[in-house]
């Protein structure tokens, strides 16, 4: 069993995660897979990207496919020049311009609000605007009590009920999900995507006419959770 991680650190969006507020937990999750299947024998190559040129000339048995997710950036109205980020260059460190910062947030789930968090932290007046009645809709109750006290206490101001339309690189232009009602927010440097996921599927429409096993597990099936990551991932090893 060979693992070929495209990226120096396996862990994937489990690494994006640890680095978000309050959230050093999901580290132990690398930490305990990457031992676990070290001592089940497994050899872990890292840096390297697989194609249907590398498939071509390994040769495999079996291809098991977890080449997860990107952010989804659907269609918007936005202005030239105009200062758009993804949630996840802002958990990699990407430049924030000075002045008030809005997020965007679609799932309702830790990477829209902990983003907001981390800039709230940093100094950045905030403003969420998330697509469900509350932010962090989907997080456990809990967890997600904890993140809104710690938003509180960061000054991130929290606009419910809300999709984005656009930004002009000084208004970002909401519309209320309920009444369709336009919800502008002035004075603007910078908008913040945390729109969900699209899967990064495109190695397994190449491979449709592999001779081998083909899996496809995670998010490049459909972008979810890390508990369904694991469970796929445990499943198809029993099986094999």
């Amino acid at each position: 069993m060979t693992l070929v991680e495209a990226a120096r650190r396996v862990g994937g969006q489990a690494l994006l995660a640890e680095r978000l507020p309050d959230r050093a937990e999901f580290g132990g999750l690398i930490t305990n897979l990457a031992a676990e299947a070290e001592r089940a024998g497994a050899r872990i190559i890292t840096g390297t990207v697989v194609d249907l040129a590398w498939i071509d000339r390994e040769r495999p048995d079996v291809v098991v496919l977890a080449t997860g997710a990107r952010p989804r950036r659907p269609p918007l109205e936005i202005g030239p020049g105009a200062t758009v980020l993804d949630a996840w260059e802002v958990i990699r460190g990407a430049p924030i311009p000075e002045g008030r910062i809005v997020v965007a947030d679609w799932r309702c789930d830790w990477v829209g609000l902990g983003v907001a968090i981390r800039l709230g932290r940093a100094g950045h007046p905030v403003v969420l605007g998330s697509n469900g009645t509350i932010a962090g809709q989907r997080i456990q109750q809990y967890v997600r009590d904890a993140m809104i006290a710690a938003a509180e206490r960061a000054r991130v101001e929290r606009i419910p009920l809300v999709r984005i339309y656009g930004y002009d690189g000084s208004a970002a232009f909401f519309q209320h999900v309920l009444t369709e009602d336009a919800v502008v927010i002035e004075d603007v440097a910078a908008l913040v995507l945390a729109l969900g996921h699209e899967p990064v599927d495109d190695l397994l429409a190449g491979l449709d006419d592999y001779p081998g096993e083909v899996h496809a597990i995670g998010d490049c099936v459909a972008p979810r959770t890390a508990e369904e990551a694991v469970l796929e991932g445990l499943k198809v090893a029993s099986e094999l």
